[in-house]
């Protein structure tokens, strides 16, 4: 009787912990900075050929799609994936993969993302991808993000979002980077949790299952 009532006191706090836990999380999440939200993609030339009549079908609103990477190299099917994304109805964002180590490379890397984007009609804003850090200081990071997406916005007059991980927009970025729209990916939650940073998202990847990863987006 006495380890009977002990195994249902250890269930009862297991279930209070878990309880709180969910409580804890739904307090300290972060919102989408609108109501109105799209499901959404990104693709590159990992996924090779899409069939964006197919993604259409399967409920996809929104593909953001990888333009470039570095200084010099373009995304082989960038220019095919943004032709039938297009036709197909759907509304397209860009993003540059930034593996930039000095501001002054950070300034090459957006002058050649810009070339690529400005003739493109975006319905979503451009998107900065910095995520592969190396050596770099935590200064130094947002010098090269922060000089990256406003040269960005010069060169093509529109507003940047800055893609980041939880641990990332927790560890990595800070000052006047938050400021700016977040892409957050964040796996198996019910709802993006707290990072310090930012209040809301733009953009939030939650799954990594299957070719082509779902996400829930703001275009604006």
């Amino acid at each position: 009787m006495k380890n009977k009532i002990i195994k249902i006191n250890i269930i009862i706090i297991l279930i209070m912990v878990i309880t709180i836990y969910i409580l804890i999380g739904s307090v300290y999440a972060i919102e989408p900075a609108s109501s109105n939200i799209y499901e959404g993609i990104d693709v590159s030339s990992w996924q090779r050929n899409i069939d964006f009549e197919q993604v259409k079908d399967a409920g996809i609103e929104v593909v953001y799609m990888k333009t470039s990477e570095g200084r010099t190299m373009r995304d082989p099917y960038f220019e095919k994936n943004y032709a039938n994304a297009k036709a197909n109805g759907l509304k397209v964002g860009v993003y540059h993969y930034v593996t930039a180590r000095s501001v002054s490379d950070a300034i090459i890397q957006a002058e050649f993302f810009a070339s690529i984007i400005n003739e493109k009609d975006l319905d979503c804003k451009p998107a900065m991808d910095f995520e592969s850090f190396g050596n770099l200081s935590v200064d130094e990071i947002n010098e090269i993000g922060l000089a990256f997406m406003r040269r960005v916005e010069e060169l093509t007059g529109l507003g940047m979002v800055i893609y980041s991980n939880t641990y990332n927009a927790r560890t990595k970025f800070e000052g006047e980077i938050t400021d700016y729209p977040l892409w957050l990916a964040q796996w198996q939650v019910s709802e993006p949790s707290d990072n310090g940073k930012w209040d809301t998202w733009a953009g939030w990847q939650y799954t990594s299952k299957g070719i082509l990863p779902r996400y829930k987006w703001i275009c604006r």
